[in-house]
């Protein structure tokens, strides 16, 4: 953060500046709240808003460590997308892409 003099955001959960991400919070929060699979689908969900802003990122940086944290990132995001869809798959529930494009999430959850 400081490298790359970035503000540090306020150490408030749930809160957030960009009025975009606040409502897109509290739209998977509220989504999350009615059961176990909704809050499954939500973080899937959280997921892949994460995959397509990390690859937006990616594309846009021209910092080789930005480059290298934001694929780590994306690693992880991707892993958690395979994980939520595998487990309400175990409860006989198939998950649809919100976001991600059909055979872009595909390639994903089956890699």
């Amino acid at each position: 953060m400081e490298k790359h003099s970035l503000a540090v955001p306020p150490n408030k959960p749930g809160v957030f500046q960009n009025q975009t991400l606040q409502e897109i919070h509290d739209q998977l929060l509220t989504e999350g709240l009615e059961s176990d699979q909704d809050a499954l689908a939500a973080a899937a969900a959280f997921e892949e808003i994460s995959i397509m802003d990390l690859e937006r990122e990616i594309s846009a940086s021209q910092s080789a460590d930005l480059i290298t944290a934001y694929q780590g990132l994306l690693a992880g995001s991707r892993k958690h997308l395979r994980s939520y869809v595998s487990d309400l798959e175990d409860v006989g529930i198939e998950y649809q892409p919100r976001y991600l494009k059909a055979e872009e999430f595909q390639e994903i959850v089956k890699g």
